[in-house]
């Protein structure tokens, strides 16, 4: 199992693209084969897999015109009438954020909303998929804060004998964000 991290380490390393290093066609390529193969878009053990395979972190890293890694709504169907999916880099388990966006190239549902690290630095987990090297410690991190940011606020509800509206649930959906931090702020001074 150790050997497997080291490799995809330095899988990772290598394969990192430079905008336009690897062809549009190589991508176009990739994608199509793993629609032949019934492997696109990638719905089971995501996280991993784009860590590991090489044409997945082809595709995750290539950035290019036709090849944009922009989020975009996701699509209600009749499975999931609300279009909603738990984010691919903060989600695991029960501890689960839903995300009514993904990225229209790697199709993969990710957060829009910012969220502060320790060091004061903020990212959407939309931009971190993209930009980290090591997806599995981004995960990590990712779904730590997002546990311990629930284990915070429900102690302040718990404090302030409170409930919240949506019982807890946490739904991205890329809304006025700015009032949302700022409704968050206002609470913490109240507690």
């Amino acid at each position: 199992d150790m050997c497997k991290k080291k490799e995809a380490a330095t899988v990772v390393r290598h394969m990192v693209s430079v905008a336009g290093q690897t062809p549009d066609t190589e991508i176009d390529q990739i994608i199509e084969a793993r629609k032949s193969k019934g492997t696109w878009p990638v719905k089971h053990a995501t996280l991993n897999c784009f860590s590991v395979q090489q044409d997945l972190i082809k595709v995750r890293f290539h950035h290019s015109e036709k090849y944009q890694h922009i989020p975009i709504r996701i699509p209600k169907t009749e499975k999931n009438k609300d279009g909603t999916k738990p984010c691919k880099l903060c989600s695991e388990g029960k501890i689960r954020r839903k995300t009514t966006w993904m990225c229209a190239t790697c199709e993969v549902p990710l957060c829009t909303r910012p969220l502060m690290d320790e060091d004061g630095s903020s990212l959407t987990h939309h931009a971190r998929w993209h930009s980290t090297r090591d997806l599995i410690a981004e995960h990590k991190k990712c779904h730590e804060n997002l546990r311990d940011g629930r284990e915070s606020r429900k102690r302040a509800r718990e404090s302030l004998g409170g409930e919240d509206e949506n019982g807890g649930a946490e739904v991205d959906e890329g809304g006025d964000e700015v009032a949302d931090i700022a409704k968050s702020e206002e609470q913490r001074v109240e507690v």
